[in-house]
């Protein structure tokens, strides 16, 4: 009985803790993403700042007419990269959102599988939190013996 108790909660623990990998692996991958999109922000900028500077000199030239026509080709330019760019964003962080919601969906079923790992889970939060075998025996109503295998699991 004990042997199948341990390796139910054992199982649960692994379960939880390949759900909260995946989570990781999501998440960095969510960091990524948004540094790239960041390098790509910066390359639009130096753009735009390089656009700026031949427009300078287009105005240095006196050449209004030619100036204003470049600087309207330019803000139409810029504004429909940034609209694009934009919009890749907004579908990119909507897709992570979506991932994001679905693995969390994931993990909150596998902890709800198994009730009895609930209740090693909160003999083991007792432990962390300082209560001694006694006090998580009554609260959890284990056995002795499963209470001190939770202690010297939680104690590794």
């Amino acid at each position: 009985m004990l042997s199948l108790s341990l390796t139910v909660a054992v199982l649960a623990l692994i379960l939880a803790v390949l759900a909260l990998t995946a989570v990781i692996i999501t998440s960095r991958r969510q960091t990524q993403l948004l540094e790239r999109q960041q390098q790509r922000l910066m390359m639009l900028t130096e753009t735009t700042s390089e656009w700026l500077a031949v427009k300078k000199q287009l105005d240095k030239q006196n050449d209004f007419a030619q100036t204003e026509q470049l600087q309207q080709s330019l803000e139409l330019s810029l504004k429909q990269q940034l609209d694009q760019r934009s919009e890749q964003l907004l579908q990119q962080v909507e897709q992570l959102a979506q991932q994001q919601q679905a693995l969390q969906q994931k993990l909150q079923q596998v902890s709800e599988q198994d009730p009895g790992a609930k209740l090693y889970q909160r003999a083991a939060k007792l432990i962390a939190d300082g209560a001694t075998i006694d006090e998580v025996m009554q609260e959890c109503e284990l056995p002795r013996a499963e209470a001190e295998l939770i202690a010297a699991m939680r104690r590794q």
